[in-house]
């Protein structure tokens, strides 16, 4: 991304949580993740952790990634003939969605370690279009981590959220992080 995305209302799904047994309150300042030690990061296993502030997905990004990749359908480009379709909008790819998670997660959860390795998906489902020019808000959920020699295994599920009531991409992806 070539600047940070303006601000907007918190999409419904991603009010603050508990982390770790602390009620939060309010909600979390502007930008800043909460920061967990890798060698720690078990002992978190079950927090949620909410991105702020979410990112507006708007046309030039869609674009951008369209030519870049060639998911160019008419869907995610073609804003006048999306009106007419049963949606009546144009639609995110679910790809682009699915690699917001490294931005968004960046603004919920910063693991401390000497390096992190993304080890893969187990999961990734849309259950929900996505449209253009909508906001998108992720939680964060460490649902395992696993001991290795000198570093841990960690299982997260990011719920990606968006003006509706049902979650536009849920993944599951495990992330090896080195102490």
């Amino acid at each position: 991304m070539t600047s940070d995305p303006e601000p907007v209302a918190t999409a419904p799904g991603t009010e603050p949580v508990a982390v770790a047994g602390t009620p939060t309150s309010g909600t979390p300042a502007s930008g800043t993740a909460t920061s967990i030690d890798s060698r720690e990061l078990a002992r978190h296993v079950g927090a949620i952790f909410v991105a702020e502030p979410v990112l507006v997905v708007g046309p030039d990004l869609v674009r951008g990634f369209a030519t870049m990749t060639g998911a160019d359908h008419w869907m995610h480009v073609d804003q006048e003939r999306a009106r007419a379709s049963p949606l009546g909008r144009a639609t995110v790819q679910g790809l682009l969605t699915l690699s917001l998670g490294a931005e968004l997660e960046r603004r919920a959860l910063a693991v401390r370690a000497s390096d992190a390795v993304f080890y893969g998906f187990d999961r990734v489902r849309f259950p929900a279009p996505m449209f253009v020019s909508d906001p998108l808000g992720l939680r964060v959920e460490i649902l395992a981590v696993e001991e290795l020699g000198g570093a841990v295994q960690a299982r997260l599920r990011h719920t990606f959220t968006s003006v509706g009531p049902r979650p536009v991409c849920v993944s599951e992806q495990n992330i090896r992080y080195i102490h």
